[in-house]
C-alpha cells in the first residue's frame, strides 16, 4: 500500500466549497496529515492531537486542515524565494 500524500489527499488551493472526495480510511487521513506536517518536529501531546483529529473530523473537515498546511508550507518557501530575489538586487550577487 502507498502512502497517501497531502497533495493527493486535499486541494492546494484556496477553497470556495465543502472539498468533497471519496470516502478515505482513517489510516489514510492519518498518512495524509503527518505528510503535511512533515519536517514538522512533533512532541508527545501533539500526536494525541493528530489522533483526536483523524478520529474527530469528518473527511470534509480534514481536507481543509490538510489544505491549510500545504498552503502555508507553499506560501513559506515563496516568502523565502522573493526575500532571497530581494536580498540579491542590495547586494549585486
Amino acid at each position: 500500500m502507498t502512502s497517501m500524500k497531502a497533495r493527493h489527499y486535499a486541494p492546494v488551493a484556496p477553497l470556495e466549497t465543502e472539498p468533497l472526495g471519496s470516502y478515505t480510511e482513517p489510516e489514510q487521513r492519518e498518512e495524509a496529515l503527518r505528510d503535511a506536517l512533515r519536517g514538522v518536529e512533533l512532541g508527545t501531546y501533539d500526536q494525541r492531537m493528530i489522533d483526536w483529529a483523524v478520529k474527530r473530523f469528518d473527511n470534509s473537515a480534514l481536507r481543509v486542515f490538510v489544505s491549510w498546511l500545504e498552503r502555508v508550507r507553499t506560501a513559506g518557501v515563496v516568502s523565502v524565494v522573493d526575500a532571497n530575489k530581494g536580498n540579491r538586487g542590495r547586494f549585486g550577487r
